[in-house]
């Protein structure tokens, strides 16, 4: 049996909630793949803290949605991509 885990796209991964999900992931032994649009999100915390790999784009964008699903072998998706900020 393979201890290789699966792929998991977080988008929204470089924001507060996504950031946190993906580094439980990353703790777990899963490949991990942040999509991101880096409006509310931080690039360097995944570059340097998470240290897995970061595309920066948007969900909305179908050509990048069907790159990475043809790049990266993804499992599953977990979506913390919003427009939500205290206050708003």
């Amino acid at each position: 049996m393979s201890s290789v885990k699966p792929t998991i796209l977080v988008t929204g991964g470089a924001g507060y909630i996504g950031s946190h999900a993906a580094l439980v992931l990353k703790r777990a032994g899963y490949e991990v793949v942040i999509l991101d649009n880096l409006v509310y999100g931080h690039q360097d915390l995944v570059k340097k803290a998470l240290q897995v790999e970061l595309v920066v784009g948007d969900v909305t964008d179908r050509n990048l949605l069907d790159h990475l699903f043809k790049t990266y072998d993804i499992a599953a998706v977990m979506h913390f991509a919003a427009y939500a900020y205290v206050g708003e």
